[in-house]
């Protein structure tokens, strides 16, 4: 497979990846690119196996980009947007598709092209994973896929899942395990290929969840309420609610709240809460100039330690890692 990527606006970026069909079964190429255009850094690694590719794409931006990606061969893309945010426009689908950071979700591109928005930002991430279809759709249930599965048969653009969903942090472990393995020989196609599948695994299992936890519709009234207690907690991380205010807040009993939000959001407040915090923590540390001690006390932490080691919990590596590498 080849990947062509060109910038429409600003001109200047052109970068192509994919599978390396030259390579051994258990060979690895990595390379690293940068491209600059008008305003834009483009950093780009990608690690090529024979019938893989995986590209770690971070880029700063001071004006929106409109590229235009061209493949020569019909894939999958299992799309993470790490910190960034992106609209896609697919020809078969009749609306665009936009991915938020901290999201993700897998794509089917025939032997087609298509164009992706990408917003104005410093340290925006995603990291695309690309593989032919044979090798994924096997692990598809057909009745519960079967949209996705009908538009392969026909060769149409299609989006796995009807919604995007979150990154959870075991995925940002793997994502991360992929991009710095450096096991040798066959280990490490092996180990690169064990990662991605896992990923697969999570994020078909994610989906399967959320549909099943959706079957059961919750009363409008407590809907109503719980969606609330979210809006409180966005906009309240830095001092962040019990449980037992929250509900209070809101007017229900905390059992309904902690139950109504599970079945609505497929995550459990204190989670949801430390999902929140952590994200916002992220972006802080890659777009500002802000020190670990600076963004624990934003976040309403009293203590750096514990911020850091609540941040590590939840993504598998330190903060002082974004600001050595930024």
């Amino acid at each position: 497979m080849k990947i062509r990527v060109e910038s429409i606006s600003p001109t200047g970026i052109s970068v192509t990846n994919g599978s390396a069909d030259e390579l051994s079964f258990l060979e690895v190429s990595e390379v690293k690119r940068t491209n600059f255009a008008d305003g834009v850094k483009d950093d780009n690694l990608i690690i090529s196996l024979s019938d893989i590719c995986v590209s770690e794409i971070e880029i700063d931006s001071l004006t929106e980009i409109d590229f235009f990606v061209q493949i020569n061969k019909p894939v999958i893309e299992m799309m993470f947007f790490v910190s960034s945010k992106s609209t896609f426009y697919l020809n078969d689908v009749k609306n665009p598709i936009s991915i938020e950071n901290n999201q993700h979700n897998i794509f089917y591109n025939p032997q087609d092209g298509y164009r992706s928005i990408w917003e104005a930002g410093k340290g925006q991430k995603v990291i695309t994973i690309t593989l032919y279809p044979d090798v994924f759709v096997k692990y598809l249930d057909a009745k519960l896929f079967r949209k996705f599965l009908k538009a392969i048969e026909r060769h149409k653009n299609a989006v796995l899942f009807n919604q995007n969903l979150t990154i959870t942090p075991r995925m940002y472990v793997l994502l991360d395990e992929i991009v710095k393995n450096q096991h040798v020989h066959g280990a490490r196609r092996l180990y690169i290929e064990n990662c991605i599948y896992e990923l697969m695994f999570l994020q078909i299992e994610q989906f399967s969840n959320l549909k099943k936890t959706n079957v059961t519709r919750i009363p409008n009234n407590l809907e109503k309420k719980i969606i609330e207690a979210k809006e409180l907690i966005d906009t309240n991380l830095a001092a962040p609610y019990s449980i037992l205010n929250l509900a209070k807040e809101v007017g229900i009993n905390d059992y309904h709240l902690k139950k109504g939000f599970k079945e609505l959001y497929n995550n459990t407040v204190y989670l949801y809460t430390t999902q929140k915090r952590m994200e916002k923590a992220k972006l802080l540390l890659l777009k500002q100039d802000l020190n670990v001690n600076e963004v624990a006390y934003m976040l309403g932490y009293n203590d750096a330690t514990n911020f850091s080691a609540a941040f590590k919990k939840y993504y598998g590596y330190t903060p002082g890692k974004i600001i050595r590498n930024k």
